[in-house]
């Protein structure tokens, strides 16, 4: 701290760095004596965006999540994006999952409201540079390369995967499909190439978008599903290979979807999940989270007690054939779209995400035992695709594509040999695909990685190796999923840790002022 100035460094403005800056600010308007400089590191040109949310990415690329939960802001301090919407003159609809590119002009404005609106003791200025490392100095944390010395240092860097990965490594082979603008173009894939997808999941539906939509092919939504007229400039053959063949069930569609139970239905199971989570201090997931969980689910539809758990099991333990996939594909687009009754998968799916914001509140923070922490990603993994899944649009274009021979389910084992191999999966949230600064600061041992394989932060995003904060050193996001459960996300709502980590450093530094004034005195 110099002459009273407390120096911050953000590194990444994505959304998450967006989320803190705002925290910072409003928690420097109680301290307007306390002066606050911030460096804000981002190499994409969209600050609040980054390069997830790019604002000029194509339409066709969706959000997987609805546009009624898209807020930037707190206690109502700004437009959420359904209103932002609105102020322009676009009609969206609550359930409505919008494009991406559109989030990121939402999420660009946000940013500029922002800065204009910071109070007068915060000087701010952002740099354009990718930070390649972080290391420790006598007045705090020198920044690489630039060489700004901060006193606090907060890392929000999201997919770091992202922008290293996107241009082919050979003429054969795409390490990612993303931006989809460079790594997804004629020239990459030209049209009536074989091209043979690793994954399975959301991203091979992006994948396989871009190709198809993304280069004027024309969906027609029917009573049915989709038709699709093809423009000509699609590859002759896409195929997914993954080591499950488990497909993502589709999120429902509100407006068509028929629940089978009840808001008080709900409203009593999740206070026996609260009483569980609160009232047994030490208990486990293996012995007590996860067997209460299947037992909501058994209850959803009416069921023997065990349903839930054979189905789970026969769910997991089976490796999918074509046959199956696409019957799932099926099940999962017909119950979205409430042409089918639910069933036991969608229960299970369902009592998941209903649970999600208390496993969140129970986990974070929690370092669980070695089989607790087995068994939790073994369920979290299938969950994941049961319960949030891709819009139902989506899966509805998917299975269209399927039925005209564009998408092949015949080679989910990777026994396609293909003009082009695209790698279209996602590194997991995490530590195990992090890249600098995190790297250098986990390798010399400012970082520690918890039993879920996250950095592992405080709820005050601080740090902590062997339990101890690394003074000055905070991260919130993607890399800290398991230390922070369900981090990976656009929701405000999930998690306070911004405003946690902005009231620290301005507590501390007012706390310090107030030092200083003292031995003045």
């Amino acid at each position: 701290m110099t002459a009273g100035r407390l120096t911050i460094a953000i590194v990444g403005l994505g959304p998450k760095g967006l989320y803190a800056l705002d925290a910072l600010c409003e928690a420097a308007r109680d301290v307007p004596s306390q002066a606050f400089e911030v460096f804000l590191f981002e190499p994409s040109p969209h600050p609040g965006a980054g390069p997830i949310y790019d604002p000029h990415q194509a339409d066709i690329l969706l959000m997987n999540f609805p546009a009624r939960l898209i807020d930037a802001w707190t206690d109502g301090r700004g437009p959420d994006f359904l209103t932002w919407m609105d102020s322009r003159g676009k009609a969206v609809t609550p359930e409505d999952y919008v494009p991406r590119a559109e989030v990121g002009r939402y999420l660009t404005w946000c940013f500029d409201r922002v800065v204009a609106n910071a109070p007068s003791n915060i000087r701010w200025a952002i740099h354009p540079d990718r930070v390649t490392g972080l290391t420790p100095s006598a007045d705090g944390w020198k920044v690489l390369p630039r060489g700004v010395v901060a006193d606090e240092v907060l890392v929000t860097t999201g997919h770091q995967d992202w922008s290293r990965k996107g241009q082919p490594s050979d003429a054969t082979h795409i390490s990612s499909p993303f931006p989809v603008d460079q790594a997804l173009t004629m020239a990459c894939v030209p049209p009536g190439a074989s091209v043979a997808c690793k994954g399975f999941a959301l991203t091979f539906i992006d994948t396989v978008l871009a190709l198809t939509e993304g280069r004027g092919g024309v969906f027609t939504e029917t009573e049915q599903g989709y038709t699709y007229q093809p423009s000509g400039d699609e590859p002759r053959l896409i195929a997914p290979f993954s080591r499950t063949g488990r497909p993502m069930r589709a999120k429902i569609e509100a407006d068509r979807f028929i629940a089978p139970q009840d808001a008080a239905f709900w409203e009593a199971r999740l206070s026996e999940i609260d009483r569980l989570l609160s009232d047994r201090p030490g208990a486990t997931f293996c012995d007590d989270v996860w067997p209460a969980l299947l037992n909501v689910a058994d209850t959803i539809l009416p069921s023997a007690p065990g349903t839930s758990q054979t189905v789970f099991a026969d769910w997991h333990g089976t490796k999918f054939d074509a046959d199956r996939s696409r019957a799932e594909l099926r099940m999962g687009y017909d119950i979205a779209l409430g042409t089918h009754p639910p069933d036991r998968c969608w229960a299970l799916g369902e009592v998941w995400r209903r649970s999600y914001p208390r496993l969140v509140g129970w986990i974070s923070h929690r370092e669980l035992g070695e089989t607790d922490a087995t068994r939790f990603h073994t369920v979290a993994a299938e969950m994941e695709r049961l319960a949030f899944g891709p819009p139902a649009q989506n899966v509805g274009k998917l299975i269209c594509l399927v039925k005209a021979g564009v998408v092949s389910l015949d080679h989910l084992s990777g026994d396609l040999s293909a003009d082009i191999t695209i790698d279209a999966t996602i590194p997991p949230a995490g530590s195990a695909a992090l890249s600098p600064p995190l790297t250098g600061l986990l390798r010399d041992g400012h970082l520690s990685v918890g039993s879920l394989g996250g950095i592992v932060v405080n709820d005050q995003a601080q740090a902590q190796v062997k339990g101890v904060p690394t003074p000055g050193l905070s991260v919130i996001g993607r890399a800290t999923e398991g230390s922070v459960l369900g981090n990976d996300t656009l929701s405000r709502r999930l998690h306070d840790l911004p405003e946690r980590w902005a009231d620290r450093v301005v507590r501390v530094a007012h706390a310090g002022q107030e030092m200083r004034l003292e031995q003045t005195a």
